[in-house]
């Protein structure tokens, strides 16, 4: 049986919420839907209300029982708002998200480049609006609550499948057992590490870089406006990146790489992300600004795709069928479009 952790995830600026998990003994007739979408992260959980907007009736199935951990994406496009916009969510990102024009570029201490995105008083949404990932699932995950046409089962963890010119009938886990769902269609939203791909044997193509970062979110009080820092070949990071972004609720996004042949497990031991953070806060004139620790991960740059995204009766969206750098806010970006 399929056991979902059931405490809440910890962060401080985040509350969040563990959802009941669907049981198949409290829904027997719950047997088949036209479209079953495998991960209710932000790219399944928008193809859902998408897919409801055009009548189509969905269920997406999550292993977990909350949202993701961790802020994950945290910049949005004016192309993804006006997506968001069409599936209901794109006022709260809006209310609640910093908007940004600029973008700096550093080199060895001195500014080399400015960006500037256009934007017109009259434009709907700014350029780029930074948000923790978490709240958008949040927006998300109510507006699929009161969409008749999608169901979510949380603790739902699809284990395997097969597929014949009709349609895909499912095999999934529940914390009182499986059960078997038929779909017309199988939507492969599950993320980079695909369970859906592994099992189909699917092989993605492309590049893939030795290079890695530390994604450290850190609460600090910092006086500076909302925009992009981007660090080349800093003087206690030599030859490497390191990248800045503002976030709600006093929390700063921190994107640091790291040196060959550094492995991820010596990487995020505390006392090395504490004396890169305290290093990048004093290069940046704020030395001993007190900080607190809510969310690291270690993420390695590769720009990877599925040669085709349809297979028979399985569609593969998002990071399921295409992985790409982070940088120049590409990931969920990417998927939404």
């Amino acid at each position: 049986m399929h056991q979902p952790h059931a405490e809440p995830r910890r962060s401080i600026y985040y509350d969040y919420q563990v959802f009941d998990a669907w049981l198949p003994s409290q829904h027997p007739e719950a047997q088949r839907a036209p479209v079953v979408i495998a991960g209710a992260g932000p790219i399944g959980l928008v193809t859902a209300l998408a897919l409801a907007q055009q009548g189509v009736r969905c269920v997406l199935l999550e292993a977990e029982r909350q949202v993701s951990e961790g802020s994950r994406a945290i910049v949005f496009t004016r192309r993804s708002m006006e997506i968001l916009q069409q599936v209901g969510v794109a006022d709260r990102v809006t209310a609640d998200g910093l908007p940004w024009r600029f973008g700096n570029s550093i080199y060895r201490g001195q500014r080399v480049f400015r960006m500037e995105n256009p934007h017109d008083p009259d434009d709907r949404f700014f350029p780029l609006i930074n948000l923790q990932q978490q709240y958008l699932e949040q927006y998300l995950v109510e507006a699929c609550e009161t969409e008749p046409l999608v169901e979510l089962r949380w603790g739902n963890k699809l284990e395997r499948f097969t597929q014949d010119a009709q349609g895909a009938t499912l095999e999934v886990d529940t914390p009182e057992g499986p059960y078997t769902l038929q779909a017309d269609w199988l939507v492969a939203a599950d993320g980079a590490r695909s369970a859906v791909r592994a099992q189909m044997d699917l092989k993605l193509e492309g590049a893939s870089y030795e290079g890695r970062f530390v994604i450290a979110d850190i609460r600090v009080d910092l006086p500076m406006p909302t925009e992009r820092l981007a660090f080349f070949d800093p003087d206690w990071n030599p030859g490497n990146t390191i990248l800045m972004h503002r976030e709600p609720h006093g929390i700063w996004r921190l994107d640091y790489q790291l040196p060959p042949g550094e492995t991820p497990e010596d990487a995020l031991q505390p006392e090395s992300i504490k004396a890169r953070i305290d290093a990048q806060l004093a290069m940046i004139g704020h030395a001993g600004a007190p900080w607190e620790m809510d969310w690291c991960s270690v993420y390695s740059a590769r720009a990877l795709t599925l040669p085709d995204y349809v297979h028979g009766r399985v569609l593969f969206v998002g990071d399921a069928g295409h992985l790409l750098p982070i940088f120049g806010v590409r990931g969920a970006n990417t998927g939404f479009q």
